[in-house]
């Protein structure tokens, strides 16, 4: 193994103790949840408990990613140890990316019913599939080592993302108070995760194709790329090595997991919504016509 970067290790210590405060906070929201779900009605209890078991899964998911950091494609890796594997690291990138997209797609769906905006409760319905697909190209990366396939697997998150800054849109002016800060938050969250895989990931990995095109790389057939992902691990700690995938992973499994668990406590749609309508439409017959 070369040279170990100082700063490489820093990066890792930190990653590591944020990831233990999330687990931390997610332990504490999951313990909330059971006398705070006692005061809601089912439907909403319901829809919880599915957000708590998604952010369960992401935190735990980006938690282990965090502690034992890998990059599949190019099969580096921090601890040389078969859990290092990059099918394995794959594999739970997989369950806990597929577990936020439904998060999203259930947050969206749920504010989009409450406000009745139908285009909104639309916009949600193709999240998961978009992102079932951009798994696909992931795993096709992972096991080929092509690149143009993570160029194809970020630009259907950034689409993802995109849609999902549509749909909270159309609920800009649907809520009050604390609704409307929390759609607001997360549509400007979204929009700086668009913005950085447009003028980050995509052109990053789109150049690192480019760069294995004129080196004339032969890429990995699928079954070689199986087996090669579960036998090869290439141990380094070099800054040369890690310092293009240190800002993804780091707003990755920090602000990708506050997101997750903010989900989990988002206010409750339902029953402001429903009154906020009653009023409008009290105050319409009243007045009359404009």
């Amino acid at each position: 193994m070369e040279s170990t970067s100082t700063g490489v290790l820093v990066w890792w210590l930190a990653i590591s103790s944020v990831s233990v405060l999330n687990l931390c906070v997610f332990a504490w929201v999951a313990t909330g949840r059971r006398w705070r779900g006692a005061l809601e009605p089912p439907d909403v209890q319901r829809r919880r408990r599915w957000q708590l078991l998604l952010a369960g899964v992401f935190t735990v998911g980006c938690a282990f990613r965090s502690f034992l950091p890998r990059a599949e494609a190019q099969r580096i890796c921090l601890v040389d140890h078969w859990i290092s594997n990059a099918t394995i690291a794959r594999g739970v990138a997989t369950l806990a990316e597929l577990a936020l997209v439904t998060q999203c797609a259930l947050m969206l769906r749920d504010a989009a019913r409450a406000s009745g905006m139908r285009s909104a409760a639309l916009l949600s319905w193709p999240l998961v599939p978009l992102i079932v697909l951009a798994e696909v190209f992931s795993w096709s990366s992972a096991l080929t080592t092509n690149y143009l396939f993570s160029v194809f697997e970020e630009a259907l998150w950034a689409l993802t993302g995109t849609l999902l800054v549509l749909g909270l849109f159309r609920l800009w002016g649907a809520f009050q108070g604390g609704q409307a800060l929390f759609v607001r938050g997360v549509t400007g969250l979204v929009i700086a995760y668009v913005t950085f895989m447009c003028t980050v990931d995509v052109p990053m990995y789109w150049r690192r194709w480019r760069e294995a095109e004129a080196r004339g790389d032969r890429y990995l057939s699928l079954a070689e790329g199986w087996h090669d992902a579960n036998s090869r691990r290439v141990v380094t700690r070099t800054w040369a090595d890690w310092h293009e995938e240190m800002p993804w992973m780091s707003l990755y499994f920090s602000v990708g997991v506050w997101l997750s668990i903010g989900l989990v406590r988002h206010p409750r749609f339902g029953a402001p919504a429903r009154s906020q309508i009653v009023t409008q439409t009290t105050q319409t017959l009243h007045t009359g016509p404009l």
